[in-house]
């Protein structure tokens, strides 16, 4: 890389943090770094587990890392890799594609700028994985952690430039790679029979105990093509674990060869990609596009009837941007193969442990997502709040603006829950849990049918009244903000929005109550379903009134008053 390129990238990372430092003076960003200093020091030291000899042997930490890593090179390679890194910013595209430098430079300029954000996530990983079992030293585990997340995003840019180089030349890439394709399907195919052969002393193991499915686990990896799989993740781990120098440096060589080959991978892709590379940049800045998220022109969706409801469009529209991505493609398939192996386990019979655990996870997550989810979930006045000038220019009510846009995030949120309850609720039948009872689990079902579609209603319009009524605190448009401070400002909106959808909750609660403690005594459980109308009208009426008061505080609203979120 040249010697300008490397001075831009320096002088960037430090403008950003004089930029940084400099909004510590406004209130709300000081906060926001308590809290996310707080929150890690809770997470790092308070909690950090008590140091002392390992309860797990030191292999079996290093096989379930090898795994974990195995498993995210995995999940690129079968769900895709994006090209974020290579999201050149506006100016990047005005100025740097015109200049006399090669399409490569511009790969490794755009490899150097993503370093900043691998060394603020060595720092944290260092800092949470200190102490406890393995004393690796901090210096060697951030030296280890480095190379690990510097090889996984090399990786995830190699598969992504891998993918394009196959669309962009077809038949005459697939010959060229024949050999590599070919080996990589056998590899995958002998896998695939290893597995099927070593999973009958697995499920044995795993009726028999935790150490002893670990043994078992142990035993199976050491296998050849497994042992042969495992290796890259196990290079990059055992850096990690090691307990003395010695170890380190026998460890850390390969993990930097490793890294090395990736490295090289990547900036010898070919250049007819690196020239389709800086083309998608350029038209990913053009049309405003920094989910990150790889989009399938093509895919298909319902047509937009030509009559209807008027916000039916927005609703249409924020719905289609989500179908079209490559990770609502992602998330559906891993439904569909979980929903696969837990009919294929219920019907064997056997793993009916493994079978609770996933249904309790299931559950578990379920759950979450009513906090969480509304924060993760972003298609609406979130991300569209920064074209509130074309918004405004439709012919359509304020109150019919947000509820579209509330509506279109309601509808993604839901669908996730309802997934996750319907995992749960098929491994606990396959599992032939007694508890909770299955009329009960029957019961919660329904139940979430019914409410979940108005609770995430209320708590998408709590988050997009945010964004309308407080645009300074709420992060406007699709770029995912780091740092210290940004982890504090997530905290700090997840603990008022949790505060705002709990009040908001205790009228329709209290409504359903009433009519169930009034009808029980005549109709026993019957009642449930008059009290469940009449939770649902109490909700219904909120949100109605939430509505009026959000639309006209949008026809109100000045676009030049939005001003764009200053997150990192």
């Amino acid at each position: 890389m040249t010697g300008p390129l490397a001075y831009l990238a320096v002088r960037s990372a430090r403008n950003r943090l004089v930029r940084q430092l400099r909004r510590l003076r406004t209130p709300r960003y000081a906060l926001a770094l308590l809290l996310g200093l707080a929150y890690l020091w809770a997470v790092g030291i308070h909690r950090r587990p008590s140091a002392g000899p390992p309860q797990v042997n030191p292999e079996t930490i290093e096989l379930l890392a090898a795994v974990g890593i195995t498993a995210a090179l995995l999940w690129i390679w079968i769900f895709g890799a994006d090209r974020r890194a290579l999201a050149f910013s506006r100016a990047e595209v005005t100025w740097l594609f015109p200049a006399p430098v090669t399409r490569r430079e511009l790969i490794r300029y755009k490899l150097l700028r993503g370093q900043f954000v691998i060394l603020f996530n060595v720092l944290l990983w260092t800092f949470l994985l200190s102490g406890g079992w393995v004393d690796t030293g901090p210096w060697r585990r951030a030296a280890a952690i480095w190379i690990l997340l510097t090889t996984l995003a090399l990786h995830r840019l190699g598969v992504a430039l891998l993918r394009s180089s196959l669309l962009e030349h077809g038949a005459a890439a697939f010959r060229s790679r024949a050999v590599t394709l070919t080996i990589l399907a056998v590899v995958v195919g002998a896998a695939l029979v290893d597995a099927a052969d070593a999973l009958p002393a697995l499920r044995a193991a795993w009726d028999l105990g935790l150490q002893q499915f670990l043994a078992a686990a142990d035993a199976a990896a050491r296998r050849p093509v497994p042992a042969a799989l495992l290796l890259p993740g196990r290079l990059l781990a055992r850096p990690m674990l090691a307990q003395s120098w010695v170890e380190w440096g026998r460890g850390i060589l390969p993990a930097a060869g490793l890294l090395l080959a990736h490295y090289v991978w990547v900036v010898r892709s070919d250049a007819a990609f690196e020239e389709s590379a800086a083309a998608a940049a350029l038209t990913r800045q053009r049309t405003g596009d920094q989910s990150g998220g790889r989009r399938f022109a093509a895919r298909p969706i319902p047509r937009l009837a030509p009559a209807g409801w008027q916000g039916g469009a927005l609703l249409w529209k924020n719905l289609a941007a989500v179908v079209r991505t490559g990770r609502a493609r992602g998330v559906v398939l891993g439904f569909v193969a979980v929903a696969l192996a837990i009919t294929l386990l219920s019907i064997g019979g056997t793993g009916a442990t493994l079978l609770e655990i996933v249904g309790w996870l299931a559950a578990m997550w379920a759950g979450f997502l009513l906090v969480l989810g509304p924060q993760w979930v972003r298609n609406d006045l979130r991300t569209d709040l920064s074209k509130l000038a074309l918004l405004r220019s439709y012919p359509l009510r304020g109150r019919t603006v947000v509820g579209a846009e509330t509506a279109g995030s309601t509808a993604v949120l839901t669908a996730l829950q309802l997934g996750l309850a319907g995992i749960a609720y098929l491994a606990f039948q396959g599992a032939s849990v007694q508890e909770p009872a299955p009329a009960l689990r029957t019961a919660a079902l329904a139940a979430a049918v019914v409410f979940l579609p108005a609770v995430n209603f209320l708590a998408m319009l709590i988050q997009n009244g945010a964004a309308l009524l407080l645009p300074a605190w709420v992060r406007v448009g699709t770029e995912r903000p780091i740092g210290v401070e940004a982890l504090g400002h997530s905290m700090l909106m997840m603990v008022g929005f949790t505060a705002i959808l709990a009040v908001l909750l205790l009228g329709p609660a209290t409504a359903g109550g009433a009519v169930f403690l009034a009808l029980q005594p005549f109709a026993g459980w019957w009642a449930a379903a008059p009290a469940a109308l009449g939770a649902l009208l109490a909700a219904g009426l909120e949100s109605r009134l939430l509505l009026l008061r959000l639309g006209r505080v949008f026809e109100a609203t000045d676009p030049s008053s939005v001003p764009p979120m200053e997150w990192p």
